[in-house]
């Protein structure tokens, strides 16, 4: 008989232990929403050559959310990429114009 009241007070426990919420279904910062327009890839020597100039990501992801603005309040003009058998570029980087 102890026993039994034992695992009927564990058992309500447990129960009331349960996630109060459900978890989120928003996407984990610096993924990209479904349906986003993908940025195009540009060098640093593009970016500057378009008059241009290199941001780089803070380390939260926000430059590559697709609703990031750049200081100027303008959109990226691109992702920074590297040229090819180039060094690569600080992660996140983004062209501003």
């Amino acid at each position: 008989m102890h026993i039994q009241k034992i695992s009927w007070v564990i058992a309500v426990v447990l129960a009331g232990c349960g996630p109060s919420q459900p978890p989120p279904t928003s996407p984990p910062a610096g993924v990209p929403a479904t349906g986003a327009p993908e940025r195009k890839a540009v060098t640093q020597g593009d970016c500057e050559a378009q008059g241009g100039s290199v941001v780089g990501d803070i380390g939260d992801g926000a430059t590559h959310r697709p609703d990031y603005v750049c200081p100027s309040g303008r959109p990226p003009l691109g992702t920074i990429a590297a040229p090819a058998g180039g060094p690569m570029p600080i992660e996140g980087a983004v062209c501003c114009p």
